[in-house]
């Protein structure tokens, strides 16, 4: 399963939402604010990190689920 996990506000906010990476099974992209994705730089349970200034990156891929939060 390819799954789309969109995070983009504050810092505390996105630390929180990686709890669902010990739920979700498949492959984890992830979208989130560019000052964010230092956060997230380096885990391993996530495939695909996206900077929002790098969002166009993301227009051919097809995902089994979304998670907009």
């Amino acid at each position: 399963m390819k799954i789309l996990i969109i995070k983009l506000g504050a810092a505390g906010d996105v630390v929180r939402t990686t709890s669902l990476l010990n739920i979700l099974n498949g492959e984890v992209y992830w979208l989130t604010s560019d000052i964010n994705s230092i956060v997230l730089d380096g885990i391993t349970a996530i495939a695909r990190l996206v900077a929002w200034k790098e969002r166009e990156k993301l227009g051919f891929e097809t995902f089994d689920l979304i998670i907009n939060l």
